[in-house]
């Protein structure tokens, strides 16, 4: 039998879900919303949490798992998957003019950024673009990029999440720039959305990074809970 405490942990995670799939369904009949990102302290259930929603999601929606670490940078885990992202969504005619474009804008991106980010690497099958995400800062080539994929998405009629652990780790200009394309592509209502999960400093970092981040982002808190409980709690 759970205690009380576990009770009500099962209760907050619970919640974290119905956030979650709220924000999804918002953002599909293109509506604003916040992202998420889930903190806690290490040992907690954070990836086991969104992990579950990953799960649960890729059925439902495009979806892309980024695990930020240190000495990685953001590009260069971001870009293998949005072309992979982009890829998927060509296959209906509808979004494929879109997600060609977006192919375009990622391979522009990838040229743009190689020098500034030595880990990012890789040759594109698709001829850039010019003036599109290639102008060798990141704060509005990665806007432009995530702009590009969330048309696409909007054709394909779904929508694209980027589920990302660690979020931590992101460098904080690297951090700052995704805000910045975040805040952008949810002004525009198009179906872009991150969930996250991070220790409890992303809330300082975020708001370092962008003043706004608090609008943009839901922090809902996990506390320590049996790991034996958690697929009990769902």
């Amino acid at each position: 039998m759970k205690s009380q405490a576990q009770t009500q942990e099962c209760s907050t995670r619970e919640n974290v879900l119905k956030r979650v799939r709220t924000a999804v369904e918002r953002i599909g009949v293109g509506r604003p919303t916040k992202s998420v990102i889930i903190v806690g302290r290490r040992g907690v259930g954070k990836t086991a949490l969104l992990d579950l929603l990953f799960d649960e999601m890729e059925h439902q929606a495009q979806c892309a798992y980024l695990h930020a670490m240190e000495l990685r940078s953001l590009p260069s885990i971001l870009a293998p998957a949005l072309h992979l992202a982009l890829l998927r969504m060509s296959g209906k005619d509808a979004a494929k003019p879109s997600a060609i474009r977006g192919l375009r804008a990622l391979a522009g991106f990838s040229r743009a950024m190689n020098a500034k980010f030595a880990d990012l690497g890789g040759e594109s099958e698709y001829e850039p673009e010019a003036g599109l995400a290639d102008n060798g800062d990141l704060d509005s080539d990665l806007t432009a990029l995530l702009i590009q994929v969330g048309a696409t998405a909007k054709a394909a009629d779904t929508a694209f999440i980027v589920f990302v652990d660690d979020v931590q780790y992101i460098e904080e200009s690297e951090l700052a720039a995704l805000i910045s394309a975040l805040h952008r592509v949810s002004q525009l209502a198009l179906p872009v959305i991150l969930v996250g999960a991070a220790l409890p400093v992303i809330r300082e970092r975020a708001g370092n990074a962008r003043s706004y981040a608090e609008r943009l982002f839901d922090f809902p808190e996990i506390k320590p809970i049996d790991s034996a409980d958690i697929d009990e709690c769902h």
